[in-house]
């Protein structure tokens, strides 16, 4: 594993030298090993670029110069002596930078600025839209008005930067389709390509794949046909809106040397490019089992593009289709196609600001032009510093995992006073995941040798370690606190840059350093706070079993029985089984069933128990036997219910009557309350109403009955 830098140990002790040229270490390639005295390695290498000179990582016998510090890496050091290079300390590289002769470097400088010059004035040449007349000036006119992404956008395979043997596989591919239709694909070919119906290209964005698929398209023959993330991809309309024969029904309608509405040139043949296949979502539900379906039968050569291959979404599609990986392509690879487009643009920037920002956008060719036309607008020249702010505001946002996160801001760069993180920046480490990042911090800040102690011995580092301990220690606390008015009942949200603060950025800056627990996510120590965080919440729910059943018995709430009768049940219902073994079963589950616990509550009360009587070392003293005859007794006997639901034993609850809402336990009346003495008059006057008797009949009106006419009612039947 990789040693972590633990940073100068005198930061800012040595004044930087102002040199004779911006230029002056041109044409000069330096390797950087082990420690400097007064610069971080990030500063090191950023003056040597800033002045021109070229930093590689490992020596060889083109290297000009190795900047030696401390404790320098075993193997450049072989490396030196193999290749006889020339080596410098600090002071040697600083001097080197103020006192080398101007002349030298303006020669190497102006020498390398005009082969760059030539080779870009060909560049743009070769690709110089139209010619003499009114056409050429019209095709000129109608480039200007484009993006430099649309304008400047390959032609030929020549001007494609890096992939080159990927696009050359790609395009065998496509030139071999007709002789592949024709075999039914059951031959494999030089690269085994050719029994596949479809191809998949994967790689980082902005590195050229969906510009080799379309022009590898054309110079094959084929009319591109393009579905990316923008249009709908569902499984109705890949299997309704796509023709699958080996014919374009652009070319059959109209026919002729024409263009479709994209510009492409219309042929007899088409091919179907699936761009941005990860990026399927709900709306394009069933897109992928369709493609692939589609795939199997396909008569037109089918490209699908994707960012990442492992996209779980994309697991149908992996043997189904050929894979071609496209990877980053080298600096100069990009700098030079990047030279050529400046120089048309009449445009003067230095190489080594062109590399700054090819590195800060991650060899994103179309990041970097977007900024360079932006930047066109009002300036023609970039010198180094405006090319450094130019790449900061415009880099790419990438979320770190929390083991990257506690690995950078643990580490010795972030909190030098030489550093050019402001307190944002730190803060920004905490955002990548709010959630996460704190249990990691509180996991591993212990685990680091700080830099703040590195020259201090004896009693006196000791002290001053505790001493740093305890701030962030305390600092930790404090986000606690914090943390928890931001997931309280009121939830304020707007703390949670303070959270990050104290649970992250704080702790940091006392403890950052290196040490046993730096140096890679292997050493970081995954956060036993959320085991034992589910642990907790199972027994506290267990508990509250345990408390429920207990309450016909005792009294006390969960606390209480945690602390007081938990403890003074382990000698009655575990003790027994641990020195009498089989012989106390019956005893300890007679005094279970008179305080109602069940089997479970028994292993809740073992789990609980601390100290001499923890789980573990209480299960060893049982021995297996014991614990069968009592599981096995247990469960052949009836026991005691608390309580129970009306459902266990197949009973419905009866509905209460529409009588007005169902009073609390506390508003129902006792058996001994005194009822009302209103009510005990209504009561007796009710009793002594005749009228109000069930068993007694009210004679009929004489009148009324005779009347009717009508029979005389027959006796009730009792």
């Amino acid at each position: 594993m990789k040693a972590a830098r633990a940073g100068p140990s005198a930061p800012g002790s040595k004044q930087i030298p102002i040199a004779q040229d911006p230029n002056c270490l041109a044409g000069l390639s330096f390797v950087f090993t082990g420690e400097l005295s007064s610069l971080s390695r990030d500063e090191a290498v950023e003056l040597a670029k800033r002045y021109g000179g070229r930093v590689t990582g490992q020596p060889s016998s083109k290297t000009s110069y190795v900047v030696l510090g401390a404790d320098a890496g075993p193997s450049k050091l072989k490396a030196i002596a193999k290749n006889n290079l020339k080596t410098l300390d600090e002071d040697g590289f600083l001097a080197l930078i103020a006192t080398r002769k101007e002349e030298e470097a303006i020669r190497q400088s102006a020498r390398e600025m005009e082969a760059r010059e030539k080779a870009a004035s060909k560049a743009a040449a070769a690709t110089a839209p139209g010619g003499a007349g009114g056409a050429g000036a019209a095709a000129r006119t109608a480039s200007e008005n484009l993006l430099w992404t649309a304008r400047y956008a390959p032609q030929s395979l020549k001007e494609i930067c890096g992939n080159k043997g990927q696009v050359e596989k790609l395009q065998a591919w496509l030139g071999s389709w007709a002789a592949n239709v024709r075999s039914e694909f059951k031959k494999p070919g030089k690269d085994g390509m050719n029994v596949f119906r479809a191809v998949m290209i994967t790689g980082p964005p902005g590195i050229g794949k969906t510009t080799s698929a379309h022009l590898c398209a054309k110079l094959a023959g084929f009319t591109p046909v393009e579905l990316n993330a923008s249009d709908a991809r569902s499984k109705k309309l890949v299997e309704n809106s796509t023709n699958i024969m080996n014919t374009s029904l652009d070319g059959w309608m109209s026919g002729g040397q024409k263009t479709n509405a994209a510009g492409v040139t219309i042929t007899d043949k088409s091919c179907l490019i699936m761009d941005e296949v990860d990026g399927m979502s709900a709306g394009d539900r069933g897109g992928v089992g369709a493609l692939v379906a589609l795939i199997k039968r396909t008569k037109i050569p089918i490209i699908c593009i994707a960012n990442d291959r492992g996209a779980q979404k994309l697991k149908p599609l992996v043997s189904a289709t050929y894979n071609l990986t496209f990877r980053r392509p080298e600096v100069n690879m990009v700098r030079s196609r990047i030279m050529s487009i400046l120089f048309k643009e009449g445009m003067k920037i230095p190489a080594n600001v062109v590399d700054q920002l090819v590195q800060g956008a991650q060899a994103d060719i179309r990041q970097v032009l977007n900024m360079l036309s932006t930047w066109r607008l009002a300036n023609n020249t970039m010198d180094f510093d405006e090319g450094k702010n130019l790449v900061k505001m415009n880099e790419k946002y990438t979320v770190m995992t929390p083991f990257g996160v506690i690995n950078k801001i643990l580490g010795p760069g972030m909190f030098l006073p030489t550093t050019r993180e402001t307190l944002g920046d730190k803060m920004e480490m905490y955002f990548h995941d709010p959630s996460f990042v704190p249990l990691f911090m509180q996991e591993n800040y212990l685990k680091t040798q700080p830099s703040r102690i590195r020259n201090l011995d004896g009693p006196e580092k000791t002290l001053k370690h505790l001493e740093l301990m305890d701030k962030a220690a305390t600092s930790i606390s404090d986000g606690d606190i914090v943390d928890s008015l931001i997931h309280g009942p009121n939830q304020y949200w707007s703390l949670m840059p303070l959270h990050a603060v104290c649970s992250t950025v704080r702790p940091a800056s006392f403890l950052y350093g290196m040490g046993a627990g730096y140096g890679g996510p292997n050493a970081m120590s995954f956060p036993q706070w959320l085991g034992q965080n589910s642990k907790q919440s199972k027994l506290s729910r267990q508990l509250t079993d345990v408390q429920a059943r207990m309450r016909l018995k005792v009294s006390g709430d969960k606390s209480e029985i945690r602390q007081s009768y938990i403890p003074s049940l382990f000698p009655h219902i575990v003790q027994p089984l641990m020195e009498q073994g089989a012989s106390a079963v019956d005893e300890t589950i007679e005094f279970m069933d008179e305080y109602f616990l069940t089997r479970e509550d028994w292993d809740t009360i073992v789990e609980l128990g601390v100290g001499d009587h923890n789980d573990a070392g209480v299960l060893k003293k049982i021995s297996t036997a014991t614990k069968t005859s009592f599981t096995r007794k247990y469960n052949s006997r009836d026991h005691p219910v608390a309580f129970h639901k009306a459902e266990a034993l197949g009973k419905a609850p009866k509905k209460l009557a529409a009588a007005g809402p169902v009073p609390d336990l506390e508003e129902a009346f006792d058996v001994d309350d005194e009822v009302p003495e209103a009510e005990e008059d209504e009561k007796q006057e009710t009793d002594d109403d005749p009228e109000r008797d069930s068993l007694i009949k009210a004679p009929k009106k004489g009148k009324a009955a005779a009347g009717k006419g009508k029979a005389p009612a027959k006796a009730k039947k009792s």
